[in-house]
């Protein structure tokens, strides 16, 4: 890989990491609890319908949804994460109701878990040419973008991500005291 491309994906990685940190310290002494815990203030969940847990998926992403809980906002990492998995290096067939929705925060942790190494082999792994075709962005920039462009975005969303969670922790100690 020529030095400018070799520059530009271990920046991508470095963003990786700081926002892989970030949700790890998030997830690791997150309890069963607050996995599952509603803020007055909840608006998207994960929810038990005849016996199968489902995610809510809104329609817009308006303020007065209100504060997403803990979650739902992993269901939605492993949502994209997976999406751009399967639809930008798969068969591309993955739908949102194919996402795993679970009761229990350790699944949920190991599949993010997963995800994680995954990423990190695709970054390790990454070609020149993958780095700049826009063929490995279809979800969710439907190919219009390059593939490095994708990877930096799925850094924001993990950081975002990692920083909802974080803030629905805090509401949760302080409700609970």
């Amino acid at each position: 890989m020529m030095e400018s491309n070799q520059a530009l994906i271990d920046n991508i990685k470095f963003q990786f990491d700081i926002s892989k940190k970030l949700l790890e310290y998030h997830l690791d002494s997150l309890s069963q609890d607050e996995y599952l815990w509603r803020s007055p203030n909840c608006g998207l969940y994960i929810q038990k319908i005849n016996g199968n847990w489902y995610a809510n998926f809104p329609e817009h992403e308006n303020y007065e949804l209100g504060t997403p809980s803990v979650a739902w906002t992993l269901w939605h990492i492993t949502f994209w994460w997976k999406m751009v998995f399967n639809h930008s290096f798969g068969n591309g067939t993955l739908t949102k109701e194919d996402i795993d929705v679970y009761e229990n925060v350790e699944s949920v942790k190991i599949s993010i878990n997963s995800l994680i190494e995954r990423w990190q082999e695709k970054l390790d792994s990454v070609t020149e040419e993958e780095l700049y075709s826009k063929s490995y962005s279809e979800f969710p920039f439907n190919n219009t973008v390059e593939f490095h462009k994708l990877a930096a975005w799925l850094n924001l969303e993990l950081m975002k991500n990692a920083s909802e969670i974080g803030y629905v922790r805090f509401e949760y100690a302080s409700y609970r005291n």
